[in-house]
C-alpha cells in the first residue's frame, strides 16, 4: 500500500507499474498509454504479452497513488481529440528507487492452465491436452518472437534488454519441460483407466 505523509514509496501493484514509472521517470517529455506501451513492449520483449488495457490500468493505478500525473492533451492533433499524456509526480523518484531495492516476488506461473488441472475431472483429459497444444505453441512462438529482438550488448540498454530475453527464454524453456511432463501423466492416466497400453 502507498505511503501517504511525506510522499508515495511503495508502488501499490503489478511489476508492469514499476516499468511504466521507471519510462516516465527517464523521459523529459510526458508520454501518452499507447507509447508507453510500446516503449514497455520494447524493452520487455514479446513474452510479457502487455495490453493497452493493462498498461492504462497500470498508469490509472500510479496516478491513484500520485506517483504519476496524467492530464488531456490536444496539441497537434488533427481530429481534435485531446490524448491523456502523464508525467512522472516528484514522488516518482523514490517510488522508483523503493521498488528496485524492494525484495521481489515470485509470481505463480501457468495460473489459468494449473487451475484447469486442479479442478478437472478425468473426463476433462481431452481438453486439457488441447489447452496443453495451446500452451505449447504460444511458448514456442514466444520463444521465436524473443530470438528474433536480440540486440547488440554495446550498451546498458542492449544488455539489460537481453538479459530480460535469456530470462523469458529460460521460463519458457521450463514451461515446456513442464508441459510435456504434464502430457505424460494426463496421456498415462487416461491410458490405464482405459486399458489401453502408451505409445
Amino acid at each position: 500500500m502507498a505511503q501517504a505523509a511525506t510522499g508515495k514509496e511503495q508502488l501499490s501493484g503489478s511489476p508492469l507499474q514499476g516499468v511504466l514509472l521507471a519510462l516516465l521517470v527517464g523521459e523529459e517529455q510526458p508520454l501518452h498509454g499507447y507509447m508507453l506501451a510500446t516503449l514497455a513492449e520494447r524493452r520487455l520483449g514479446p513474452a510479457w504479452d502487455i495490453t493497452r488495457q493493462s498498461v492504462y490500468g497500470a498508469l490509472h493505478r500510479l496516478e491513484v497513488d500520485e506517483l504519476v500525473y496524467g492530464w488531456w492533451r490536444t496539441a497537434g492533433n488533427r481530429r481534435g481529440r485531446g490524448r491523456k499524456v502523464y508525467s512522472a509526480t516528484d514522488q516518482a523518484e523514490a517510488a522508483l528507487t523503493a521498488w528496485m531495492e524492494r525484495p521481489l516476488s515470485r509470481e505463480p506461473l501457468r495460473i489459468e492452465l494449473q487451475a484447469r488441472l486442479a479442478m478437472s475431472r478425468p473426463r476433462d483429459a481431452p481438453q486439457l491436452l488441447r489447452a496443453l497444444d495451446w500452451y505449447e505453441r504460444d511458448c514456442f512462438q514466444a520463444l521465436a518472437d524473443a530470438q528474433e529482438a536480440e540486440v547488440p550488448m554495446s550498451s546498458w540498454a542492449g544488455v539489460t534488454l537481453n538479459l530480460t530475453r535469456k530470462a523469458t527464454d529460460e521460463r519458457l524453456q521450463a514451461d515446456l519441460r513442464w508441459s510435456a511432463i504434464a502430457r505424460r501423466s494426463i496421456e498415462d492416466f487416461v491410458a490405464e483407466i482405459s486399458g489401453e497400453p502408451t505409445q
